[in-house]
């Protein structure tokens, strides 16, 4: 009776203490709990889905977007900038912006571009914004966007990475992944006892700035003559920041746009490096507008070419001064804006030699950024942002085209 496999089993052994061990030949409780659930047809699925979605999970096959974002691991990325990619080029048929049919060359899609723009408080906009990125026909795996988000009392910076994981993780989207979304929150608006002082805050004709507030973006309130040195100096770096940080080696161009334009072509892309092509410019502006239903006129005035008359104004300055364009009342600058070349006459030039550029829309090759051409916050040839921008790319040997009769659309109260 006491040789039996049950009893073995079964019978505890005593230890010195009084107390009881278990026999090392009983069968382990696991074991038995497993046999016990194998049994069981409903419980052994239960079982293997959940050992499956375990080990998913260990693989990484079910990240979140946060893990997702920063878990891209470990890459060697390489570029011969010594060695440029070829310019290739192949005859198409395109539409322009008043209707008329037309050959001419475009850039085979092989460039790389990259998509720039800083926001703040910008809820209202950020939707229609990847939505016009969206409906461009340039190949998605050739374009990456980066988006820097600053000083916003709103949901911006949250929209935006919403925005940018349905496009980059989403299933339906699958096939239509951009080549890299950045998007980055940094403020940068200064409390007034750290702000720069009038001295360094005063444009041309004497006028101080009035120190801007973060949380602030109400129409043309941030266009007031007198907040624009302390806004372009705030924007300034909020655009040489982004700059830094969505570059990538692969980059070949730079597409600053506004987070407030409401329309362009779908070729906007392939329009603007076929004139940059076509008269080798390093820096391309199409003509920035507003419009309604009815109506249409110049939005953007930060695009001009000297003349003599403004060249010789200039000579008075000094060297601090800061020239505010786009405000003839208070600031008589003499130059010649793009923007006035609108209503189009025969006389109205394709394309136009420009000192200054604005930011609505811009085209920038990526080795002129590369070389240095960054967005000061201190007055480079009497220039801030956006147009000291284009005063140092004259100083590397850029050259800066715009493009009188091709145009954007700009929200008329961005």
């Amino acid at each position: 009776m006491f040789n039996s496999a049950r009893s073995r089993h079964a019978a505890p052994l005593p230890t010195s203490s009084g107390s009881y061990r278990r026999d090392p030949r009983a069968v382990p409780a696991h074991r038995v709990f497993a046999r016990q659930v194998l049994a069981r047809p409903l419980s052994a699925f239960v079982a293997f889905v959940v050992i499956i979605l375990s080990l998913a999970w260990l693989a990484g096959l079910t990240k979140d977007e946060e893990r997702a974002r920063l878990g891209g691991g470990l890459r060697v990325v390489a570029r011969d900038w010594t060695r440029p990619l070829p310019m290739v080029h192949r005859k198409v048929v395109k539409s322009s912006r008043n209707g008329k049919q037309g050959k001419g060359k475009t850039h085979k899609p092989d460039q790389v571009v990259l998509i720039l723009t800083p926001m703040k408080n910008s809820i209202e906009h950020i939707w229609h914004f990847f939505h016009l990125i969206d409906s461009l026909s340039y190949p998605r795996h050739l374009l990456q966007i980066g988006v820097l988000v600053s000083d916003s009392s709103d949901r911006t910076y949250a929209r935006a990475l919403e925005l940018a994981d349905e496009r980059q993780y989403s299933r339906a989207r699958k096939q239509q992944h951009y080549g890299r979304i950045s998007v980055f929150n940094q403020d940068f608006a200064l409390p007034p006892s750290d702000s720069d002082s009038p001295e360094d805050a005063t444009g041309g004709g004497g006028e101080t700035a009035i120190e801007g507030e973060a949380g602030t973006n109400v129409g043309g309130a941030r266009h007031g003559f007198g907040v624009q040195v302390q806004r372009r100096k705030l924007l300034a770096r909020s655009r040489t920041w982004l700059l830094g940080a969505a570059m990538t080696p692969e980059v070949d161009w730079a597409l600053w746009i506004d987070v407030d334009v409401v329309d362009y072509d779908a070729d906007l892309i392939e329009h603007l490096l076929d004139k940059a092509n076509e008269t080798s410019a390093d820096v391309v502006v199409p003509n920035c507008m507003w419009k309604t239903y009815n109506e249409m006129g110049s939005y953007d005035r930060n695009n001009w070419a000297e003349t003599p008359a403004s060249l010789e104004m200039k000579s008075l300055l000094k060297p601090e001064d800061v020239l505010i364009e786009g405000y003839e009342k208070e600031l008589k600058t003499h130059r010649k804006n793009m923007a006035d070349l609108y209503p189009v006459t025969p006389e109205t030039p394709a394309t136009m030699a420009l000192d200054g550029v604005g930011g609505c829309t811009t085209l920038v090759k990526a080795s002129l950024h590369r070389q240095g051409a960054i967005f000061p916050a201190w007055p480079v040839d009497h220039q801030l942002e956006t147009e000291g921008f284009a005063q140092i790319a004259k100083r590397l040997g850029g050259k800066l085209v715009g493009l009188p009769m091709y145009y954007v659309y700009h929200g008329l109260y961005g």
